[in-house]
């Protein structure tokens, strides 16, 4: 495997569990074995439906806006906001919601991130 370098323009945008992603480094575009990584952009509003990885660990680290992720099937709350960062264990329940009235964008760290996300 070699270095992969993107620029965030060149990066194709998707929608996945109702947000706007950028997959930037994953099996498919850089050939990771261990992580995924992907910025998400979401409107005042807008957001990540519940969903779980089940052998993957994950990781947000919020670089602007703020919002809520909600955890476990009782959607416990817990605000977040610029310079935040969250640890998510395999198989917890979680997704999030901008509360804010700017963009909340969200860099989203999964390892080892070969497994599909599951809506509950």
């Amino acid at each position: 495997m070699s270095v992969k370098v993107l620029k965030l323009g060149e990066v194709e945008t998707t929608k996945a569990l109702g947000g706007t992603l950028k997959r930037m480094f994953n099996p498919e575009t850089a050939g990771t074995q261990h992580l995924t990584f992907t910025m998400g952009y979401f409107a005042p509003g807008e957001g990540l439906k519940l969903h779980i990885h089940p052998e993957s660990e994950e990781v947000y680290y919020v670089v602007r806006g703020e919002g809520i992720v909600h955890l476990g099937d009782e959607k416990d709350s817990l605000p977040i906001d610029p310079d935040t960062a969250i640890y998510i264990p395999p198989g917890q329940i979680h997704g999030v919601e901008n509360t804010g009235e700017d963009r909340l964008i969200i860099c989203f760290f999964v390892a080892p991130g070969r497994e599909k996300s599951v809506v509950p």
